[in-house]
């Protein structure tokens, strides 16, 4: 009996023991953290929230669910938002997906990742828009290696059927004014890198215009340096800009320029400057009713329809075979009669030397009147010329051509010339200027960098 006693008594030692250590155990699972969720399904969560989200109605929903990927500055996260946000119909959302990528272009895989798709994509059916906002978050970034692979990409798609200007061009035009100054500045100089920069014109005078906008001292700094690349019209932005920047006038001499520069561009005492630098305060140009004629390559476009008859024909033939005359020889033109049909002097634009100076002469002598303006038709011939300028002159409104409608001729004209920059100057002849007409030449000249000028 007393065996049997004390054996129970063990196994209900040996029970307690045994419940006493698992309820140890259990204790100290209930106070051990949960068990993390592994980064790849934390990830798979989050995209799917955020692709829910990024569907919302309102751009500011839209912009909020970039939030959700801010704990995952992955590569997979940045190809995410590139084909997600970065075509968005809202330039607010695009903006911040550009910027959302930007803070993630210090890491290799999504540099990788970015270049890859927007290589991929402009060499499959060319640049589109989100390859354009991604080029603009890695190009505005200080890693040279980052900045030697755009170079690339840049160097193998501008000059290409692939390449798409008008966008490219467009997000210049928005960023250089608005953007943060250093970023916008890293990123034009850049583009001014590529081998396209000394190859067209109007890649060339966009990324001018663009550093013209940025304010920053160190834009200066940068035109400064690139002035002795620069001829013609281009030139002539540069130099007009820094001498209204300034104050100062050193013409095209970039030495004079660098040497004043160097000294001045720490002062802390404002720079005393002219409120509106006058047109053409340099150099030896040659005019067209007063418009410089500081372009290399220019087309005369003459409006001869039977409204010009008498006066008007006579006193415009007489201005433009003067001008031509005082055409500088290193400047290549044409001359553009019309009215029901467009008359083009030559095929592409010739050297002004003496012969061909006296050529157009009696080019522009000949000139008939005859019915209706196709001064759409006209233009378009001129841009087929491949100009840096279009001096356009007529006493009416378009009528007869392809577009007769003005504010149609200005909204097309100027959308064919964001990519080109050619400036075309408007001259209106009229004893008193119609309010179509003046609207017009007005309109014209303003959407596309050029001067309007009324005449009698």
């Amino acid at each position: 009996m007393t065996r049997i006693t004390t054996l129970w008594a063990v196994l209900g030692v040996l029970a307690a023991t045994s419940l006493i250590e698992t309820n140890g155990a259990l204790a100290k699972d209930a106070v051990r953290p949960a068990a993390k969720t592994p980064p790849d399904r934390a990830f798979q969560k989050a995209k799917k929230e955020f692709q829910l989200r990024s569907h919302g109605k309102k751009p500011a929903e839209r912009v909020a669910a970039l939030k959700i990927l801010e704990d995952f500055p992955t590569g997979d996260a940045a190809d995410l938002v590139y084909v997600t946000l970065l075509d968005d119909r809202s330039s607010d959302v695009r903006q911040a997906a550009v910027a959302f990528l930007a803070a993630l272009r210090d890491r290799e895989d999504v540099v990788a990742r970015l270049l890859q798709r927007m290589t991929n994509t402009t060499r499959k059916g060319g640049m589109d828009i989100r390859a354009v906002g991604a080029l603009q978050a890695l190009a505005e970034g200080e890693n040279a290696e980052v900045q030697s692979q755009v170079l690339s990409y840049l160097n193998e798609f501008l000059g290409t059927p692939r390449a798409n200007l008008l966008l490219l061009h467009t997000m210049i035009d928005e960023q250089a004014p608005k953007g943060d100054a250093e970023d916008v500045l890293r990123m034009l100089t850049l583009f001014t890198k590529a081998e396209f920069f000394d190859q067209n014109f109007g890649y060339r005078r966009c990324l001018v215009q663009g550093l013209m906008q940025v304010k920053d001292k160190e834009a200066l700094t940068y035109l400064i340096d690139l002035l002795p690349r620069f001829k013609g019209l281009v030139q002539f932005d540069v130099v007009s800009h820094l001498i209204a920047a300034t104050g100062q006038n050193f013409g095209d001499d970039a030495a004079k320029w660098k040497a004043w520069w160097a000294e001045n561009q720490n002062r802390k005492e404002p720079l005393e400057k002219p409120k509106t630098p006058p047109v053409g305060n340099y150099g030896d140009f040659g005019e067209y009713y007063g418009i410089p004629i500081c372009a290399k390559r220019v087309v005369f476009v003459l409006d001869t329809s039977l409204s010009m008859r008498g006066a008007k024909i006579d006193a415009a033939k007489t201005e433009l075979i003067r001008a031509i005359k005082e055409l500088p020889k290193e400047v290549y033109f044409d001359v553009i009669a019309f009215d029901n049909t467009v008359r083009v002097w030559r095929p592409e634009l010739v050297a002004a030397n003496e012969q061909t100076k006296q050529m157009a002469v009696n080019v522009v002598l000949e000139q008939p009147l005859k019915f209706k303006t196709a001064s759409y038709d006209a233009l378009e011939a001129a841009f087929g010329l491949n100009p840096e300028a279009i001096y356009f002159l007529s006493d009416g409104a378009p009528f007869g051509g392809k577009i007769d409608d003005p504010k149609t001729i200005i909204s097309t004209i100027s959308e064919i010339n964001r990519v080109r920059r050619v400036s075309i100057h408007a001259i209106g002849v009229a004893t008193k200027l119609s309010a179509v007409l003046e609207s017009f030449m007005k309109g014209l000249a303003a959407a596309n960098w050029g001067i309007y000028k009324p005449v009698n």
